[in-house]
């Protein structure tokens, strides 16, 4: 093993504190996941563009902050290693306070700030001299900002789990490594949520909120979904003062070795393709319908899963090979190491599974068109049920495996996760009430909240002390990589169960029309029924890695 250099810390502090302040960057890069998709219509809209041709260019609003969140998870973990928590953490928040001035500033008219640069970029070396369209020009500024905010925010996860390791002995890390996990996927899940009310707050109060800066001597138009990426820079600014500042009394660890760019190409370019060719998009949308909705395999599908699988060969051969690699892959022999990334891979699957599910339960029950705002708030509070309470579960997570073991904890977890799929399998009909839907949801976030701390913990305790930012990257990777497996293979599952169970109910007879959307209703549900014996299922075989998860020495 590398040796390690360690730069003495001046000073103590209270290392709950450091991870306060280190969650508050957490909890907005996360929510900056889906914060657009509240309101990425205004945005079209607002930059006067067509809605039919531009929709697949817009969707990149999203999918680019995704994947870009995705990869910088891959190399930021070991660029901590290297130079040190402390500057890793302040570049990663510099980089999104960066990303957020862009998409702040765009003007819809292409003709001031970056956009305006990118404008003036594009006409003088346009091919046919011909002025490009100013909302295209924003359209772009927005996409490129986004994708840099993520490099950033995506960085922040890893070395912060990073961070708990420096900060907290391994018989103490599994409570803040669950709240870490807890408040990334919490931030995510009510991104859609905070913006819609935000967007919603400044069209109805967009007035009052000129005058009352007007009073105080700025003169500042009316707000729109551009004021929710200014808010980001005085949050950043005072968590970056403050982090700067706590930091000051930790001890600064830096591996030796270098940087591997050519396994940090491989595993890029396998992410993307992975991420491209399942068409998966974690965004979980109040409005969503169906699972067509949701995630599907694109035409292109085949070729890029091919070009993903080649990547990823090559980047095993690169690693083993390698130095100084990415991933030291030799720690997969370590049980709790591999066992751990398993069961999580198995968590992000189940995780997805709620919050699809719910969203076209309570859809398909609308009846009339005229109710789609009240149901986008019974979706927000549905799912607040399941992740509130899994975030709250991360504490009491990490509690008992300090005191029955990281497997009993985890499998604990599991359990009370498929007794919730369980029900959800047997009692899941149209005219079902709010409240078994939200009990049955606390359940399945319950259960799942419990696996974090613990899964996050036999990882890191199981890494290297030189390779906690790679081990740190690995835990979140894996479950996204889980959420997006489960979008695609729930997409593919429901479609073409729905559509076979809807041929032998009505055949081919001639069906009055609201008859045929009522029978559809009712085999959707049973569909999702299905959907959810499938979660009880998952966590049952999760069972199996999550026990492994248990050192010998550990006493129940």
């Amino acid at each position: 093993m590398q040796q390690t250099q360690m730069i003495n810390a001046p000073r103590r502090i209270n290392p709950w504190l450091v991870l306060a302040l280190v969650a508050i960057p957490v909890f907005v890069g996360s929510l900056d996941l889906t914060i657009v998709s509240a309101f990425l219509p205004e945005i079209i809209i607002k930059l006067e563009l067509p809605v039919q041709s531009v929709i697949d260019d817009a969707a990149w609003v999203v999918t680019g902050y995704l994947l870009a969140y995705t990869i910088s998870m891959t190399f930021m973990g070991r660029v901590s290693d290297l130079v040190g928590r402390r500057r890793a953490y302040i570049a990663c928040l510099i980089i999104f306070m960066i990303g957020s001035f862009v998409v702040a500033e765009v003007d819809p008219r292409a003709r001031t700030g970056i956009a305006g640069i990118i404008y003036d970029l594009a006409y003088r070396f346009s091919a046919t001299g011909a002025r490009p369209d100013p909302g295209q020009i924003a359209l772009v500024t927005i996409i490129i900002g986004r994708v840099i905010q993520a490099l950033g925010a995506g960085a922040i996860v890893p070395v912060s789990l990073a961070l708990v390791g420096d900060l907290f002995p391994k018989e103490k890390r599994a409570q803040p490594l669950g709240v870490i996990g807890a408040i990334d996927t919490l931030g995510w899940v009510l991104g859609h949520l905070y913006g819609g009310i935000m967007v919603r707050w400044f069209a109805e109060s967009g007035d009052g909120i000129v005058n009352f800066f007007r009073s105080v001597g700025l003169n500042w138009d009316v707000p729109d979904w551009r004021a929710l990426f200014w808010i980001n820079l005085p949050i950043s600014l005072i968590a970056l003062v403050l982090t700067w500042w706590a930091l000051r009394g930790v001890k600064q660890e830096r591996s030796g070795g270098r940087f591997d760019w050519l396994g940090t190409l491989l595993i890029i370019g396998a992410l993307t393709a992975l991420v491209l060719g399942l068409g998966a998009n974690i965004e979980v949308s109040a409005d969503t319908t169906t699972f067509e909705e949701v995630g599907g395999l694109p035409p292109y599908a085949a070729p890029v899963l091919i070009g993903a699988v080649v990547m990823l060969v090559l980047f095993v051969v690169v690693e083993l090979r390698s130095r100084d690699p990415l991933f030291d892959l030799r720690v997969f022999r370590r049980r709790e190491l591999a066992a751990g990334l398993l069961t999580n891979l198995f968590v992000g699957f189940c995780l997805m599974i709620g919050l699809v599910s719910v969203p076209i339960l309570v859809n398909i029950r609308i009846e009339d068109a005229s109710f789609l705002s009240e149901a986008a708030l019974q979706v927000g509070i549905l799912l607040s049920a399941l992740t509130v309470p899994m975030a709250l579960a991360a504490i009491p997570g990490g509690w008992l495996s300090q005191r029955i073991g990281n497997g009993w904890t985890a499998g604990l977890g599991l359990l009370l996760a498929g007794i919730g799929f369980a029900a959800i399998w047997q009692t899941w009909t149209l005219s079902m009430t709010d409240s078994l839907i939200a009990v049955e949801m606390a359940l399945v976030g319950i259960g799942l909240g419990l696996t974090f701390s613990p899964i996050s913990a036999a990882v890191i305790n199981a890494a290297d002390q030189d390779k906690l930012g790679s081990a740190s990257a690995l835990v979140i990777i894996m479950r996204l990589l889980g959420m997006t497996i489960s979008v695609s293979a729930l997409t593919a599952f429901a479609s073409q169960r729905l559509a076979s169970l809807a041929s032998v109910a009505l055949g081919a007879q001639v069906v009055d029309p609201s008859a045929a959307i009522t029978v559809y209703a009712d085999l959707t549900v049973k569909v999702l029924t299905e959907i959810g014996l499938l979660g009880a299922v998952i966590c049952t075989v999760a069972l199996i890695p999550a026990f492994l998860l248990q050192k010998r020495q550990e006493r129940t």
